[in-house]
């Protein structure tokens, strides 16, 4: 479990500066450690308040309140309250309150690949539209988390057909999550945290993670039949327990954009 201590009366003096685009923050003050695993995530440690953070054959850096992070061979850096990512070979940075964020080599499906990663999700799967339940059997699991789709309601999940389902996974099943953005007009990101809702606007700040995808680009067009998403996947390995599934952009877990997650 990784997590974040954001305390802000420790704060004692914060400069920023705005240079091409990207926010630098820098502070005489320690805001605590964000994530006590990030070079097994990102491929180096996280700068602490800002500055800028490079990977090579890794991940690139974090800035937390800003920064620039590059990597070459691996994902691109973090900024979280702005800043920019840059990723070669790689999955891109993610600016999360401005900047920029840009992928090479970004996974891409067109509608009928779409349509068999949802199949492939559904199997296996006990699907109680009732309870709104989604219950995974078998020791291999996909779990395709659509973000908020085309035709449901805005900023909610769509999982096996249902809307923000509570997901049971067997702690000894393998779960593959396949995040895929289905939405136009804004970035999705699949977080796993022991924190229940509600959240507030900046949910990162305010809960623990226990599994992040970080954010995708929206589909590659508006219209519908022409349009690819971005996807990206990972394996899921919790303990026993009552978890909650959520976006981690500001303000839409705020919104409706969280579900439970009950590893048996």
């Amino acid at each position: 479990m990784k997590l974040k201590h954001w305390i802000a009366p420790s704060i004692v003096a914060t400069s920023v500066l705005i240079a091409g685009g990207s926010v630098f923050a820098a502070t005489t003050a320690r805001h605590g450690q964000y994530a006590t695993n990030w070079s097994a995530m990102m491929g180096q440690a996280p700068s602490n308040v800002g500055s800028a953070g490079s990977g090579v054959n890794g991940g690139g850096g974090y800035g937390r309140m800003g920064g620039y992070g590059s990597g070459a061979n691996g994902d691109g850096g973090y900024g979280m309250m702005g800043g920019y990512g840059s990723g070669a070979n790689g999955s891109g940075g993610y600016g999360m309150m401005g900047g920029g964020a840009r992928g090479a080599n970004r996974s891409l499906v067109n509608n009928a690949q779409l349509s068999q990663l949802v199949r492939q999700g559904e199997a296996g799967a006990v699907i109680n539209r009732k309870t709104n339940t989604v219950t995974y059997q078998g020791q291999n699991v996909t779990l395709v988390a659509l973000a908020s789709p085309h035709g449901k309601p805005n900023m909610t999940w769509e999982i096996d057909g249902l809307v923000n389902p509570t997901v049971v996974v067997s702690s000894k099943a393998q779960v593959r999550v396949t995040l895929v953005n289905t939405d136009w007009g804004y970035m999705h990101g699949f977080e796993v945290t022991t924190t229940p809702p509600p959240y507030p606007f900046m949910s990162m700040m305010a809960i623990n993670t226990d599994f992040l995808q970080m954010p995708l680009p929206q589909r590659t067009t508006k219209a519908l039949p022409s349009a690819q998403y971005d996807t990206t996947s990972g394996l899921l390995n919790l303990r026993a327990g009552t978890y909650y599934y959520l976006c981690p952009v500001p303000g839409h877990a705020q919104q409706g954009m969280h579900g439970t997650l009950r590893v048996t």
